[in-house]
This record gives C-alpha cells, structure tokens and sequence, in this order.
C-alpha cells in the first residue's frame, strides 16, 4: 500500500481514468499542479479491465511511491438528477430507468453538484472498485462529466453577455453538450457518434431544440484536439455565425497543468476545481 509523503516532499495524487478501452494513470504534483508521470494502458482482446489494472497498480512505480491519495475517473455512461428530487435509496433505480440497463455487477454512485443544483448518477465496476480501494482505501471516484459541468458553469458565469453558449466537449467515442441560464444547468446529454454527420446533426439539433439563434447565440468547442474536432466546428460554421473555440489554457489561466498536452480536460477540472 502506497506509504503518505512526509512534510519533506510533495504531495502527490494519482489520478486513474477509466475509458472504454483501458484506462491511463497520472501522477500530479498537488502543491504545483506539475504532471510527475502518465502513462496509458490499452486492454487486450478478453482482458478484464480489473486484471490488468491489478497487474498495473502492484508495479513498484506505483505501490511503492509515496502518494497520498487516488482519484478515479469514469468516463461511462451518467445521469443528472436535480438535487431537490434526488433521493440515496433511489439512485439504483433511477439510473437503471434512465439509462436503460441493469446496475448488475456495478455499485450506483454520486456526485453532488450543489452550485448546479443537481446530482449525477454513474455505476462503478464492483471488481474495478474493489481492486482500487486494495491499494487506496480513500481512493474517491467520479463522473467524467459532472467535473466538467461544473467548471463550465463557472466559465460561463465569468463570460458573460446576452447570449447563449452551447458547449461541445468531445468524449471518448462521441460528444458531450452542456448549455447554461442564470449559472444554472440547461441542458445536459452526451451522444456517441460512428460519422462525422451524426456530430453535425445532433449538435444542430439541439440548437433548434433549445431555441437558440444562429446569428447572436454560440457554439463552443471545449478542448478540441483531434481532427474529427476540427472538422465538426468547420461544418458547424456553416449553420452557425459564432464557432468559438476554448482551450484548456483559457479554461484553466495560470496553471501549470493546463498546458500539459496529455492530461484530459476533465481531469483537469477534477484536480484544479473540485478538489
């Protein structure tokens, strides 16, 4: 078990994001927000992601360094609840009905938004789970998404102005869309996409949906950095007159992880805002 830092060092946290794929793991300087080491790891044809992050986690680079805490990030499916509704004993079951698929095997978790007023609901792998807590007993565990929400929040409030952003922040193997009103939540949903014009058509259908108007009203693309990314906010172009674009360094000014090319955008907003 990973032994905590004396007052002579820094501290320093792994972060463990979890993907559809496999997973990456990242070491942060807690004090100068500095990345130590990242490394990733892809999962072979029949892996179980619990075997090889066991595999991954007993290395001496890991179990032998002295690191204070760990954070989990799930990049899988989630739902938002608005807090007044939210109820502990029912979050199974709605997550089950929202989504549409049994929480079998997994363990229904949480994260409050209370500046959102709302609540995400995500399912953590029983096996994952029980693999991470062997080595990080404290270890805390939360929704991709909700991190991001909520930073974007706070970025909208700070810009300001009479019109509406629509944010796009690319996922794993599809995009997320979050839209704000009077530093509240709006809109919420995340969509996988096969083709470029799926993107299209589903981020322009939401900007119908929400009424918003191509001429004054804007779109943001949050962290692009594939070219899939480049590609969506030229088309969106097209059909919106304001295609703006929001880099992690904007994102986060004066932080010295911002600039770190490697280390997600949600991570980031988990590590430098909720944190």
């Amino acid at each position: 078990m990973p032994a905590t830092g004396s007052s002579g060092y820094h501290t320093q946290s792994l972060s463990i994001r979890l993907q559809a794929d496999g997973f990456s793991f990242f070491v942060c300087d807690q004090h100068t927000n500095i990345l130590v080491r990242g490394e990733h790891f892809s999962l072979a044809e029949g892996e179980l992601l619990s075997d090889r992050l066991l595999l991954e986690l007993s290395r001496p680079d890991y179990s032998h360094r002295a690191l204070s805490q760990a954070y989990v990030l799930l990049t899988g499916p989630s739902t938002c609840v608005p807090l007044e509704e939210f109820r502990r004993d029912e979050a199974a079951a709605i997550y089950d009905f929202t989504l549409g698929r049994s929480p079998e095997h997994h363990r229904v978790a949480y994260t409050i938004l209370p500046q959102l007023e709302c609540v995400e609901l995500f399912a953590v792998d029983t096996d994952v789970e029980e693999v991470v807590l062997q080595y990080f007993p404290t270890a805390r565990f939360f929704s991709s998404r909700a991190m991001l929400m909520e930073r974007l929040m706070l970025a909208d409030a700070d810009a300001g102005g009479d019109h509406v952003r629509l944010y796009i922040c690319p996922e794993d193997a599809g995009y997320s869309i979050f839209a704000y009103a009077d530093s509240r939540l709006r809109f919420a949903n995340t969509f996988e996409t096969a083709a470029e014009a799926d993107a299209l058509y589903f981020v322009l259908n939401v900007f119908q949906q929400l009424g918003l108007a191509a001429e004054t009203d804007h779109v943001v693309m949050v962290a692009p950095r594939r070219e899939r990314d480049q590609q969506l906010a030229k088309q969106l172009a097209g059909y919106v007159l304001h295609v703006d674009s929001l880099a992690t360094t904007d994102l986060f000014p004066r932080v010295r992880l911002a600039a770190e090319p490697e280390v997600p955008v949600d991570l980031m907003a988990l590590l430098l805002n909720r944190l």
